[in-house]
């Protein structure tokens, strides 16, 4: 179990948690070009990163390629991509990954589960194999939506933890045990196995590691009680589904970009179907800043 001293400070910073998925703007920051990024927008992608949780934002000019999105986190102040020592074990070198199942085959990440298939992706965090709030941003930019499917999920796991907290603590401390939730890598080889609390603290926030994906799995440590972890991942479930205050799915388009808050933001996609020139092809990078605005001419 964690101690009264740390839990108390995961507590504090629940209630500090003001991540809210209330009145998300229906229309994503309009952006000249990646490059082209100026104050106004900037700050107001932050605003809602910081408010939501993520931002969508589009491209009025300009091809959306890899070093469109680069080009696009630099100016967010997110500095390089990160590529989890997990991809390079396979040779990969890009820290830009495509995620697109008709592009992907016959390469590298054909098999992969999720840059090369087109089945649905259930709730995580990037970074298996790295510690609980490692990875601060992620950012998906689209190229070309597919002919069916392929939404985004968003689960607010931040503002469903501090919900939880605030109605029953021992189920909240379960989360935040040492090991309780186990994540194990499943690509080039590797099987590592992570294990981690839930939910934890960092220079006074609260960061959420929540996973649920096939290779992730709920551990009961030394210490807690089974009965704490079961009811905590039940509500945490409940709190995920569609029609909860804490759940938001929509389709990324062509030149739409969402960056979102990695230690607060749970996220999925529906499966999806390619036809034609439809065929899903999106880029991904990893950050271990928060987007924040920059002087301009930086």
């Amino acid at each position: 179990m964690p101690t009264q001293s740390r839990f108390d400070e995961v507590l504090a910073a629940a209630r500090r948690a003001g991540t809210t998925f209330d009145k998300i703007p229906g229309d994503p920051v309009p952006v000249r070009s990646p490059s082209g990024i100026g104050p106004l927008e900037a700050s107001e992608i932050v605003a809602r990163y910081d408010r939501h949780g993520f931002a969508v934002l589009e491209l009025a000019s300009g091809p959306a390629t890899p070093q469109a999105l680069e080009a696009l986190a630099a100016r967010l102040g997110l500095g390089d991509p990160f590529l989890p020592p997990l991809y390079r074990k396979g040779g990969t070198t890009t820290p830009v990954a495509q995620i697109s199942a008709a592009s992907n085959a016959g390469g590298r990440d054909e098999n992969h589960p999720s840059f090369g298939r087109r089945v649905g992706q259930r709730l995580h965090c990037d970074g298996t194999l790295q510690a609980i709030g490692y990875v601060k941003a992620s950012v998906l930019l689209c190229e070309q939506p597919a002919a069916e499917g392929g939404e985004t999920i968003l689960f607010n796991a931040s503002a469903a933890y501090a919900q939880l907290a605030a109605v029953d603590r021992a189920a909240a401390a379960a989360l935040t045990a040492p090991g309780v939730l186990v994540r194990q890598a499943n690509v080039n080889g590797c099987t590592d196995i992570n294990a981690n609390p839930a939910f934890s603290v960092q220079d006074g926030r609260l960061v959420c590691g929540y996973s649920v994906t096939e290779t992730d799995r709920w551990a009961v440590p030394e210490g807690v009680s089974e009965a704490d972890v079961h009811r905590g991942v039940g509500f945490l479930l409940n709190a995920s589904l569609p029609g909860s205050r804490h759940f938001a799915q929509f389709m990324l388009g062509a030149g739409q970009a969402i960056v979102f808050d990695n230690t607060r933001i749970s996220h999925g996609r529906t499966a999806y179907r390619d036809s034609g020139n439809h065929r899903r092809r999106l880029y991904r990078s990893l950050h271990l800043r928060h987007p924040r605005v920059r002087p301009e001419g930086l």
